[in-house]
């Protein structure tokens, strides 16, 4: 994993003079680039993206929706979930059935092929994660989340 460069002796410590909360942010954005990359690493040879697990994932959790839903829970455009649909649709891992709530706006559904395939990156991911030491432990994880959370919530209203 990529090593973040130490300060220079002759630099400020930059961390020091920076706000708590933007160092936070920074901190998400690396996680997010190091995740991105472990990921890829997980799961190359199943050709599926990030993109495309972040749909497989809503599909599995909260069950069959439209695009429009799957992008309003992934906070992305819809024309962006489209594109993902598309190409999980011609890998055989989601499929539209119709929808009964509205005819123009097909419901896309998880295939068996595509509930096998998440669910076996799931457990990869798993075992990966289950790997790791986290300072602090549980109760650590359970309040960044709990923190990240507030800080999601405040923006989006924002």
């Amino acid at each position: 994993m990529p090593q973040r460069s130490q300060p220079s002796r002759h630099a400020p410590d930059v961390e020091a003079t920076r706000p708590p909360l933007t160092t936070l942010l920074d901190e998400v954005r690396l996680l997010w680039h190091v995740m991105s990359q472990v990921a890829e690493r997980l799961h190359e040879e199943d050709g599926v993206t990030l993109g495309m697990r972040a749909v497989l994932e809503s599909l599995s959790a909260h069950g069959p929706a439209t695009v429009p839903d799957v992008a309003r829970r992934r906070r992305v455009s819809r024309q962006h979930v489209q594109l993902l649909v598309n190409a999980l649709t011609e890998q055989g891992l989601v499929v539209a059935v119709p929808n009964p709530a509205h005819r123009r706006s097909s419901l896309i559904e998880l295939t068996p092929a595509g509930r096998e395939t998440f669910d076996r990156m799931a457990r990869r991911e798993l075992r990966f994660l289950e790997r790791l030491t986290i300072a602090g432990g549980p109760e650590s994880v359970t309040k960044a989340a709990a923190t990240l959370r507030s800080i999601r919530e405040q923006m989006e209203v924002g």
